[in-house]
C-alpha cells in the first residue's frame, strides 16, 4: 500500500489529503472522510460507488486532476517528494493544459516577459473556458500550438524561462 499527502489551495483555504492506494484501488482521506476508490481504466474511476471520467497528470510536485469537467490543481506536501533534478530545471517552465480541449486564445508570443500567474492563453473544454497561468515570471521561448488546435490534458503549450537565461 502506497501513501501520499498532497494539498492545494482553493479560494482563502488550504486543503490537505492522503491517498492510500494498492492494485489501483484504496481510500482517498479529506476533512475527516473516507472515500474509497477504484481505478475502472486509464479514463475512468469509481469514487464511492459512482462511475467517473477523468485525467490526471503529473508535473514534479503539482498533480493536476480533471474529473467530469473539473480542473483541480494539486501540490505535493512538503517533505513527501524530492525531485533531485528540480535545480537544473529552475530556469524554465511548462504551461500545460490542464484539460483535454481545444486551445481558443493565446494572450502572449514568443519573446513576450510575462509575470507569474498571468494569463497566457484560454482552452476550451465541455464548452467550458478555462485561463491558462504562467507558473513563473519569464520570457516566453516556445510555443507550440496554435489557436484552433486540439490538445490532451498534460501537453506542454508554451515554455517560458527565466529572462537572464533566455
Amino acid at each position: 500500500m502506497t501513501s501520499r499527502e498532497l494539498h492545494w489551495r482553493t479560494g482563502d483555504r488550504d486543503v490537505s489529503c492522503r491517498i492510500e492506494e494498492s492494485g489501483g484501488q484504496g481510500s482517498f482521506y479529506i476533512s475527516g472522510t473516507s472515500l474509497p476508490f477504484r481505478v475502472l481504466g486509464p479514463a475512468f474511476i469509481e469514487i464511492d460507488g459512482k462511475r467517473h471520467r477523468y485525467y490526471v497528470t503529473r508535473s514534479r510536485d503539482d498533480v493536476i486532476v480533471w474529473l467530469d469537467g473539473h480542473t483541480f490543481r494539486l501540490r505535493r506536501a512538503v517533505g513527501t517528494h524530492s525531485d533531485t533534478a528540480s535545480d537544473s530545471r529552475a530556469k524554465s517552465a511548462e504551461v500545460r493544459a490542464l484539460m483535454p480541449g481545444k486551445l481558443m486564445r493565446l494572450a502572449v508570443a514568443v519573446g513576450d516577459v510575462v509575470q507569474e500567474k498571468q494569463p497566457v492563453a484560454t482552452m476550451e473544454s465541455m464548452k467550458m473556458e478555462s485561463a491558462l497561468l504562467a507558473p513563473k515570471s519569464g520570457r516566453v521561448v516556445e510555443i507550440g500550438f496554435k489557436p484552433g488546435d486540439a490538445l490532451d490534458m498534460g501537453e506542454i503549450l508554451m515554455r517560458i524561462e527565466d529572462t537572464d537565461s533566455a
